[in-house]
């Protein structure tokens, strides 16, 4: 009975140390990318495993405790804890009254940019890996995907494209509504709304309203817009 009881505190304890392990590790690896590795490929290894060996392997299994961890962040409650952890452990540039709500998967939060008062909705997908800056005041619904890298079709090992070129800058006061996807190097221009569902495949211009597959622009914002979001998010979500 006593062995029971231990195997299933043991068990308990489990998941908790992992992901203060997941934490320790991501913290110590976001500085040793940011100060000695330039090239994404060196941090997250290709998934060609042809030449086999062991710093590709360690590299694999701690790239996969950095993004465990990211995802388990995501899942966090609290706002205060998780943009504690955003902005100490990932670094992520979260700049005040910015909201991001539970569920959102974020790859690369140390390339990522929240400008003032904006608000990141549930279940989206930021992928930053060749960078993503949000300014200020954006409204970004749910379950909205920014994909700044992509595979490359023409690659015989079918790797994924990494360049600044494929940064994606949302700028001031834009609205993308739900489901909106934002393909690589897409610029959306201040002001501009995307309408719930379309796909973003070239650069928007400001104060327009586009929608559809691929967006496009289906009429115009008034430019005499002002507003500035509050910058309080709701408790426990």
């Amino acid at each position: 009975m006593t062995a029971l009881i231990s195997a299933c505190l043991f068990l308990l304890l489990l998941k908790p140390l992992f992901n203060i392990c997941a934490y320790v590790v991501s913290f110590i690896y976001i500085r040793l990318i940011n100060n000695r590795v330039t090239s994404f490929q060196k941090v997250y290894p290709p998934t060609d495993l042809s030449k086999p060996g062991l710093r590709k392997l360690i590299g694999r299994y701690v790239s996969g405790l950095v993004y465990y961890a990211t995802l388990q962040t995501g899942k966090i409650s609290f706002h205060f804890i998780r943009n504690f952890i955003y902005k100490y452990v990932f670094r992520m540039k979260m700049m005040k009254g910015a909201i991001i709500y539970g569920g959102v998967e974020i790859r690369r939060p140390d390339k990522l940019t929240v400008g003032k008062g904006s608000v990141v909705g549930h279940d989206c997908i930021l992928d930053a890996r060749n960078m993503i800056e949000i300014g200020e005041n954006v409204n970004i619904g749910n379950g909205v995907w920014l994909w700044s890298t992509q595979h490359n079709h023409r690659s015989q090992k079918f790797d994924n494209k990494f360049s600044k070129v494929m940064k994606i800058v949302v700028h001031d006061r834009v609205w993308l509504g739900p489901r909106v996807t934002v393909l690589p190097g897409c610029i959306i221009g201040e002001g501009a709304v995307i309408g719930a569902g379309s796909v973003v495949t070239k650069d928007i211009e400001p104060f327009t309203i586009n929608a559809g597959i691929p967006a496009k622009k289906v009429g115009e914002r008034s430019r005499d817009i002002d507003y500035v979001l509050n910058g309080r998010p709701l408790p426990f979500i």
